[in-house]
């Protein structure tokens, strides 16, 4: 790629950066609560908020806004104060969040289905004077000295207060919106914050950008602590769409189709890997489910393409796909792209586009110098989207947002991402991988992430993640971890293995010189998650301990295939080495979040549709009952197709 622009002068290079990165635009100078009260003063009796069979007008979503804030306001909370807010997906969330904001204050999400040891975390790296939850969550918190405030049980507190907007919060664009803790490289969450700045220059690069308007409706299916859920939340609330909430605690696959359905959604924000448990049953009769949808924006990983093949190819489904990229300390979202062209995509990977608008994009060598066009730099984002940095970690906040000059005499104020990306002939950038996963193995520069970008296009390869293993002092391994399409393939014998790796490998060498072939493959039924959702590489190698354990257990005792593949549901979803078929699940440490989970697994597998009452209403819930239960199914759907 580099080859193209060798010949380029400095000044030349300097001149195609600055068009790249011309995204100057005007945008609202209001806080992004008034941009909601201004809707409401357009449509005070629309439909504002939507949660199961609860729904709420702009006006009352407003007024109840309002009296949590004046009592909020009355109690201390103010510019730039940070107020937790404890709660699931709910209408009280949006009320919360919104009075939060009305009261000048800045909020923290929390979610409620963390670790107990990851949330006590959380309150211990940003205390909070004040925070809001529901009266059932109570036992859920950890220890913490905040004034706690229940919504549910205190509406009659809130009742007498003034239900009239707030005018003096001396809140600003410059004043703190919220915070969200991200995984810190020390293992402690950070909270980094979030301006209003960015998050009313992003909502209106999302209107303007997709013609979001008040026909449009926004499911958010996300855990509240998610940047993603941020936007979700405000997007509709800012020119007089609808915003529906998951009626659920956790992520419901069927109860999602069926929301997107009745409730016709036409916008949905969500990690790729969300969407793909919705369109991955192999069956084209979901897609009719989905036909209302007109926009997805897929965030948070890389997409793979070929996952979303069945989707584009068939006729119900007309939505336009849209690769979001950002961070959560530059206000969410930085750079987009829009698919197109799948064919393209599946044989390369899905660009993540071009800057937002008031941002600028700049990728540059270990020194902060810009790397020539073509070649792969550290991306960093500068613009009106940069947040604070890392409440209560100056010394984080210093080494990631930084200044630099740029052909100029002003300094610029970047955040350093850690991710790599290079510019394509057509202006597009490309991700390629994260900097801590550029390796060097023998003398040769080795970027893991162009290895995993080629397995994902290998036909049976689902997901993979390649990391490096030291064997010995000096003796540095590549390890590919591999989930693959069809999960039934990994209880086969160990010649289908040894064929598959073999494709795996010719698949590669016809891609890339040898040393890039990585000299192990490891077979998941799925990637071990962070508390964020994200691919846990840390764990990695403790999954490979497992899964040469699990094969050897999987030899000795023959078991039919749905118990060898639920046991492999079980193992994940638990952190397991080993279990026993027959153990009750709850005893072996499940709870029902983990449930939701196992379920899911099966509808994807099976094509069964199993509630969480199989768990619940059960004395016990194993292995071998989940097994039967799956055997008798598809027994019956077989007799009623002879019938």
């Amino acid at each position: 790629m580099s080859d193209l622009f060798k010949d380029l002068s400095s000044q030349e290079y300097y001149q195609i950066l600055a068009g790249l990165n011309h995204t100057e635009t005007e945008y609202p100078n209001k806080c992004v609560h008034e941009l909601f009260e201004l809707q409401v003063e357009r449509t005070p009796d629309s439909t504002a908020i939507v949660f199961g069979n609860e729904r709420l007008t702009y006006r009352q979503l407003n007024e109840q806004a309002n009296k949590l804030a004046h009592f909020l306001k009355q109690i201390g909370v103010s510019s730039d104060i940070p107020v937790g807010l404890f709660i699931n997906r709910s209408v009280q969330m949006v009320i919360g969040l919104l009075g939060i904001l009305k009261s000048g204050g800045a909020y923290l999400p929390y979610d409620p289905t963390y670790p107990n040891d990851r949330l006590a975390q959380m309150f211990k790296e940003v205390p909070v004077s004040v925070l809001l939850t529901e009266k059932r969550l109570i036992n859920q918190l950890p220890d913490c000295h905040a004034k706690i405030i229940c919504l549910d049980a205190s509406c009659e507190q809130f009742a007498g207060e003034c239900s009239e907007n707030l005018t003096d919060t001396h809140a600003t664009l410059d004043s703190l919106a919220y915070a969200v803790f991200t995984s810190g490289s020390t293992g402690k969450p950070k909270a980094t914050a979030v301006y209003h700045r960015g998050w009313t220059n992003l909502l209106n690069w999302f209107v303007q950008e997709f013609k979001i308007n008040p026909n449009d409706k926004v499911l958010v299916i996300s855990s509240f602590s998610f940047d993603i859920t941020q936007r979700s939340i405000m997007m509709p609330l800012v020119c007089g769409g609808e915003l529906h909430i998951l009626a659920s605690d956790y992520f419901d696959q069927t109860l999602t189709l069926e929301t997107i359905c009745s409730s016709q959604i036409t916008l949905l924000n969500c990690a790729p890997s969300s969407f793909y448990a919705l369109v991955e049953m192999q069956n084209h009769e979901i897609f009719k489910q989905l036909m209302s949808l007109r926009k997805v924006f897929l965030g948070g990983e890389p997409i793979s393409a070929s996952r979303l093949e069945n989707c584009v190819s068939c006729d119900f489904f007309n939505a336009e796909f849209i690769n979001v990229y950002g961070v959560a300390e530059c206000s969410d979202v930085s750079t987009f792209y829009r698919l197109y062209d799948f064919e393209q995509y599946i044989s390369s990977s899905v660009p993540i586009g071009k800057p937002i608008f008031n941002t600028k994009i700049y990728l540059v060598d270990e020194n902060l110098n810009l790397v020539p066009f073509g070649d792969i730099g550290e991306l960093c984002i500068a613009g009106d989207g940069i947040g604070r940095g890392y409440l209560n970690d100056p010394i984080s906040t210093e080494e990631k947002f930084v200044f630099e000059q740029f052909n100029s005499n002003s300094n610029v104020r970047l955040y350093k991402t850690g991710d790599l990306a290079r510019y394509r002939s057509d202006g597009n950038l490309e991700y390629s991988g994260r900097l801590d996963y550029q390796v060097k193995i023998r003398g040769q520069r080795i970027e893991l992430g162009e290895i995993e970008t080629s397995l994902r296009q290998h036909p049976e390869v689902k997901e993979a993640v390649v990391i490096v293993e030291e064997i010995t002092s000096g003796d540095q391994r590549l390890v590919a971890y591999i989930v693959c399409i069809n999960l039934l393939a990994i209880a086969n014998t160990e010649d289908s293995n040894n064929r598959l790796i073999d494709s795996l490998r010719n698949h590669l060498i016809g891609k890339m010189p040898h040393y890039m072939v990585p000299n192990e493959f490891i077979f998941l039924r799925e990637m071990p998650l962070n508390p964020n959702g994200k691919i846990d590489r840390k764990s990695l190698l403790n999954s490979k301990k497992t899964a040469n354990k699990n094969t050897d257990k999987f030899a000795e005792n023959t078991k039919t295939s749905f118990e060898v593949v639920i046991a492999g549901f079980f193992i994940e979803a638990l952190k397991l080495t080993e279990i026993d078929f027959e153990e009750d699940f709850f005893k072996m440490g499940g709870h029902s979040l983990l449930a939701a989970q196992i379920l899911l697994r099966m509808r994807e597998t099976f094509d069964v549709n199993f509630d969480l009452s199989v768990f619940l209403s059960s004395k016990k819930t194993s292995v071998k009952s989940l097994a039967n239960l799956v055997m008798e199914f598809k027994r019956r759907q077989n007799q009623h197709s002879i019938l």
